[in-house]
């Protein structure tokens, strides 16, 4: 018995240039609601981050024994984490509904893979946050730090690039 084919679009998309081209690409954009929520993670995500470098960073408790975490870094790592399985379930459908329809329009293909290889770095950082220790710990953290911080600028390149191009 014949297995069904499985029928992909962006496969055999004519040229980006033709009418027909355009609208095929304007059909594979992200919609309304997935794009909402893509913004809303990704906004709670980097506000929870900051929000927690700054704490961490700017305002530790004091003691009679040295610096102490500040009281709301621990709620705002479960807020962050919390939301971050969110995240990692959209960079899951994004890379199914909008990065492989897309992959054919070169014009956004470098903002986007830098957006995307960030993302997979800080999750994979995030994760070695939480399962490792010492040395692996601490390199995890400076470069999920980073990341997180300059992530803001790979969104808002791929998305200006986006809107310049439209």
């Amino acid at each position: 018995m014949a297995r069904p084919a499985l029928h992909r679009p962006e496969t055999s998309q004519p040229e980006v240039g033709s009418g027909e081209g355009r609208r095929r690409l304007a059909r594979a954009r992200l919609s309304g609601p997935l794009r909402a929520s893509i913004y809303g993670v990704g906004t709670l995500l980097w506000v929870s981050g900051i929000a927690w470098l700054i704490l961490h960073y700017a305002f530790p408790d004091k003691s009679a024994f040295g610096p102490l975490p500040n009281p709301w870094e621990a709620p705002l790592m479960r807020i962050h984490g919390l939301v971050a399985v969110g995240g990692v379930f959209l960079i899951g459908w994004m890379s199914a509904a909008h990065v492989s329809a897309q992959w054919s329009n070169a014009r956004n293909r470098r903002s986007g893979l830098a957006l995307g290889g960030t993302a997979l770095l800080l999750v994979f950082s995030g994760y070695a946050l939480y399962y490792t220790t010492g040395a692996p710990h601490d390199t995890a953290g400076v470069l999920h730090e980073i990341l997180g911080v300059l992530s803001l600028g790979a969104a808002l390149l791929h998305w200006w690039r986006n809107r310049a191009g439209t």
